[in-house]
């Protein structure tokens, strides 16, 4: 047999020509050599093939049919190539040098004389366990629910737990639509709480994606991917010479939650965008959230930016509702309108330009909302524009979801007219910062030029995220935020081209915290954008917009601040209804965010007490640097006195970070924390030098 090492992997060659998945980083399954074919590191099939059936994926015959042809290795990258009588299948892997994780993907090329029709795909399978009765007993699995307004919600079970109970049992989460993470963050984490080995997977995919764990025989096996036939109506035709890139996934390794996490972050750094517009993680203020909501205009531009400079923020971003007439009533809204994407001069008489401009005489930066897939159902004029065929369609209809049709990015009318209205939002309206909001959800996806539906949805969005990174290079100037609703599209193929994600609408600042503190498990602090709003919509009087309110308390104020600290501050709200004193606590927050942007772009996660469970009375969450962290706590439910353990550092000084004048009472030693709040719903971010 031959042996091909590659970072934390390694391969076995067998005389027959099977490559099998030997080992990977504290698993070995070099005992199960002898049936190398069950040790196939990813699994494909075709329509017809030994999986075509099944409510689950298996190992496929075709599969088996691929022996290998050779490798290669050039510093940090690899390809195994394998070939069958119909495949030449190029296993694409990348290591790093500052940290553990692989990433792997597979060019799959159709080496025969006729069309094969591909119905599954997947990127990696892994196997694990060697005793099944107590494997399913120590194996936990580490699932991320994403639902709308409690985003990045772990979800954590041992495989006995999750139905894995008896030999061919099997779990499995799969998305489905353009919304990668509707339900669930495309990612996961295996514990062995024998060994205390974490490993952790993400799914880099925009759209259809599944994993699945089941058992078989003495162990079990853990598959990663992208879309299949059973599952997404998928399948791919590949005439004579044409390929198929796979969705790819990466993998991580720890011996402890906060280990593998801080492992997945540092290879999360070596993906995402560079833009120097980004270099100092800039502040951005977003009126949307308590505030305008759908009705922006000029007079709260002109009368909110002050304060907002004031405060220190450097983006002023105007969201939905800029583009339609403020005339329009209904249940619905502006959003059966949607599409035309030009601005409304009943909201902005003097158009947009001239709030941008003066939204730059403040010092800052001007931005805009748009939702560039969607047309609405009663925007005569646009759907006059675009043919049928300028749209998802099902069964000779345009696909629809409540006030909108999904336009499909193939069609160059699409392509051209949407290229046109980011350079107008940029060029003309003087826009430095766009936020793409979400779309109707197609399910499955398309028929138009597609060999299934779900090859429609992933080749329509494959075309939409061309178009915007050629938007972005037209623009490099430019920061584009990626949102879904909130936080519906949480995953690192939009990570690696978008600069930040939305992760939530949540209007609660007080349920917040929950999502704050586990966040960063799933998304590059620098690149998680989360609300701050320190006055709600319960506080003020719509007409009164300018008039000072004391019903704020300064607690209030410093708990949103908090939560926004450790990602992306966006700060939201009519802020002008608040006295000079609390305002300056907004200044003082932003000054702090500020001053840690250095180190959280050098930063992993650090979770004390583990995830952030809502219901919980305190939570606390964390960003590490080599020698010092900082560490937001939340007292949400009247626990007062906390004692918080902090494993795997040694501490050498506290001290408050913010809010710096305000009463704060603690203690420290070497391994823990202890904070005696005066109230019952507070928080507090701490600077900690560690050795």
């Amino acid at each position: 047999m031959q042996t091909i090492e590659f970072g934390n992997l390694s391969f076995v060659v067998a005389d027959d020509g099977k490559v099998a998945l030997a080992k990977y980083y504290n698993t070995d399954n070099s005992m199960y050599l002898d049936s190398p074919r069950l040790l196939s590191f990813f699994e494909l099939d075709v329509a017809g093939g030994t999986t075509s059936g099944s409510y689950k994926m298996g190992s496929s015959i075709e599969t088996a049919k691929l022996k290998y042809v050779s490798h290669s290795i050039d510093k940090n990258v690899m390809t195994i190539v394998q070939e069958s009588d119909s495949f030449r299948v190029c296993s694409n892997f990348d290591c790093y040098d500052d940290t553990n994780a692989i990433r792997l993907s597979h060019t799959i090329e159709n080496i025969s004389s006729e069309m094969v029709c591909l119905e599954m795909a997947n990127t990696l399978k892994l196997h694990f366990g060697k005793d099944f009765d107590q494997d399913k007993k120590d194996y936990y699995f580490h699932k991320f629910n994403n639902a709308r307004y409690t985003e990045g919600q772990p979800d954590v079970r041992s495989l006995s737990d999750l139905g894995l109970q008896w030999v061919y049992g099997s779990f499995r989460v799969v998305n489905t639509g353009n919304a990668s993470a509707v339900d669930c963050i495309p990612q996961g984490i295996l514990e062995n709480r024998n060994t205390g080995d974490f490993i952790m997977f993400q799914i880099e995919s925009y759209c259809g994606w599944m994993y699945q764990i089941e058992s078989a025989k003495k162990r079990f096996n853990l598959y990663m991917g992208g879309p299949c036939a059973y599952r997404h109506n998928w399948d791919k035709h590949l005439e004579p010479g044409e390929t198929y890139e796979t969705v790819p996934v990466a993998i991580a390794w720890g011996k402890s939650l906060n280990s593998v996490v801080g492992e997945m972050t540092l290879y999360r750094r070596h993906i995402k965008p560079q833009n120097k517009a980004e270099q100092n993680l800039p502040a951005i203020y977003n009126e949307y959230m308590h505030y305008s909501w759908d009705d922006p205009n000029a007079d709260r531009v002109k009368l909110t930016a002050p304060y907002v400079a004031q405060a220190g923020c450097k983006y002023y971003v105007v969201d939905c509702g800029w583009h339609d007439s403020k005339e329009i009533t209904g249940t619905l809204g502006m959003y059966p309108k949607f599409g035309t994407w030009h601005e409304d001069l009943g909201r902005f008489p003097g158009g947009i330009r001239e709030v941008a401009d003066y939204v730059r005489s403040l010092g800052m930066k001007f931005g805009l909302w748009v939702s560039p897939e969607v047309v609405g159902v009663e925007n005569e004029k646009m759907l006059s524009y675009y043919d049928d065929n300028c749209f998802f369609m099902k069964n000779g209809k345009k696909v629809r979801t409540s006030t909108g049709y999904l336009l499909d990015f193939r069609n160059p009318k699409v392509y051209d007219y949407l290229s046109k209205t980011i350079d107008r939002m940029i060029d003309e309206y003087g826009c430095e910062y766009i936020k793409f909001d979400g779309s109707p959800n197609p399910s499955f996806g398309t028929e138009l030029a597609s060999s299934s539906l779900g090859d429609g949805l992933e080749e329509a969005y494959r075309a939409f995220l061309r178009w915007t990174k050629e938007a972005m290079m037209r623009h490099p100037e430019v920061i584009f935020e990626d949102c879904a609703g909130g936080g519906n599209r949480i995953d690192y193929k939009a990570l690696s081209i978008f600069n930040l994600v939305s992760t939530s609408d949540q209007t609660d600042y007080l349920a917040y915290p929950y999502i704050s503190a586990n966040i960063n498990v799933s998304v590059l602090p620098e690149q998680a954008a989360v609300w701050s709003y320190p006055v709600g919509t319960d506080v003020y009087d719509v007409v009164a917009e300018s008039e000072v309110s004391d019903s704020i308390s300064k607690e209030r104020v410093v708990m949103n601040m908090i939560n926004a600290m450790l990602g992306r501050l966006h700060l939201a709200s009519r802020i002008q209804l608040l006295d000079e004193e609390k305002r300056a606590l907004i200044k003082e927050g932003v000054d702090v965010y500020n001053s840690i942007t250095a180190d959280k772009l050098n930063c992993v996660p650090y979770l004390p007490k583990g995830y952030a469970m809502y219901g919980d009375t305190f939570v606390a969450s964390g960003i590490k640097c080599d020698d010092k962290m900082y560490l937001a706590v939340w007292n949400i439910n009247g626990e007062r006195h906390i004692k918080l353990e902090l494993p795997e550092i040694e501490v050498k000084n506290v001290a408050v970070k913010y809010p710096s004048k305000m009463e704060t009472h603690f203690s420290y030693d070497a391994s823990s924390i202890t904070i005696d709040f005066t109230q019952d719903i507070q928080a507090r971010l701490f600077e900690i030098d560690i050795i």
